[in-house]
């Protein structure tokens, strides 16, 4: 039996999209490249510290010591290694934003309005320079209201719009 006409959708039922909104790709790109950014500080460091070490010597028979301790150079490390696992931290939280994970918005989301909190009280604190407080809180502020749009949180509800 043929039908004179095409079935509707459900109410409830989305159409499906194949990428995400413009919304979540821009911030999505801005953590690729702040990542990018702060694992090349963590290179940067990486081979600041293996320049120096082999300059650095005991001289003997004397009182000072050039040498550095060795728990100055394990904490060095363990900076490092901290600093390049917040860059592939924001490079992964990124890549699953723009895939639709929710946890991953709402955790940008929270970080992004602490950051605006932070600006806020630091410059009602220290009495900053308006222009340096409005940089400090420009985009984070922008980065929440660009996953709070109704099209970001379809996404990563429902991967629809």
């Amino acid at each position: 039996m043929a039908y004179a006409y095409q079935p509707q959708q459900a109410w409830n039922s989305y159409p499906m999209r194949s990428t995400a909104p413009i919304s979540l790709h821009i911030v999505a790109i801005f953590q690729y490249l702040m990542g990018l950014l702060v694992l090349g500080t963590a290179a940067l460091m990486a081979l600041a510290l293996a320049r120096i070490a082999p300059e650095w010597h005991v001289s003997a028979g004397s009182d000072v010591f050039t040498t550095r301790p060795a728990a100055i150079t394990t904490a060095t490390y363990a900076v490092i290694g901290m600093v390049a696992a917040v860059g592939l931290i924001a490079i992964v939280l990124g890549r699953k934003v723009q895939s639709g994970r929710k946890w991953a918005r709402i955790v940008l989301t929270g970080l992004n309005g602490l950051s605006v909190a932070g600006g806020v009280w630091q410059g009602y604190t220290a009495g900053a320079p308006y222009g340096a407080t409005l940089l400090s809180i420009a985009f984070p502020l922008l980065f929440v209201i660009l996953l709070n749009t109704r099209a970001a949180r379809n996404w990563c509800h429902y991967r629809t719009y």
